[in-house]
């Protein structure tokens, strides 16, 4: 498999050193002259010092024909219109791309792009899983134990005692802090 990478930056850098046993070939094209000399000296494979979001410069990378491109830049827009350029000009079937925004997502699919995946969109399905994993039953008996459970000397600390010599309250020596529980003052 031949891949493009455009933008990015630890993205591209991790996804580089990924592909590299994989991939027949890689291609990072990155706008940015000192990334584009860090990653020379740390992966094999080609890299070009370009504006990949234009037409000209995937061009002169010699990646039309390539099986993918992968669009990481940190603006939606600019990844769309890599990917369009990659399947209209290129000939590259697989346009992958970040979205910054989960709803473009659905949007860039529409537009043809082969996948656009959101890091929001995934984090929020980890948390929601890792939600879910957890039983009811064991929220709920964590609950009542912390409910139970005889307070320590530290929560029975008066707020509004005197902060000592110098005077002045906790409350101002510690900042805003709240009590939560069934016996709130």
């Amino acid at each position: 498999m031949r891949v493009v990478i455009v933008g990015g930056r630890t993205r591209a850098d991790y996804l580089m050193g990924a592909l590299a046993e994989e991939a027949e070939a890689v291609v990072v094209i990155n706008d940015d002259r000192r990334f584009c000399e860090y990653l020379s000296s740390r992966h094999e494979g080609t890299v070009i010092w370009g504006d990949g979001t234009k037409r000209s410069v995937l061009e002169d990378a010699d990646v039309a024909g390539f099986d993918a491109i992968v669009a990481l830049t940190g603006y939606d827009a600019d990844n769309l219109a890599i990917c369009q350029v990659a399947k209209a000009f290129l000939d590259i079937r697989l346009q992958l791309c970040i979205v910054s925004n989960p709803e473009n997502t659905r949007i860039f699919r529409q537009l043809g792009v082969t996948a656009a995946i959101s890091a929001t969109a995934a984090l929020t399905q980890a948390i929601r899983d890792a939600i879910g994993a957890v039983a009811p039953d064991e929220g709920e008996a964590a609950a009542e134990d912390a409910d139970q459970r005889e307070p320590d000397d530290e929560e029975n600390i008066d707020p509004e005692e005197d902060g000592g010599e110098e005077g002045g309250s906790l409350l101002s020596l510690l900042g805003s802090w709240h009590r939560i529980g069934k016996d709130r003052r």
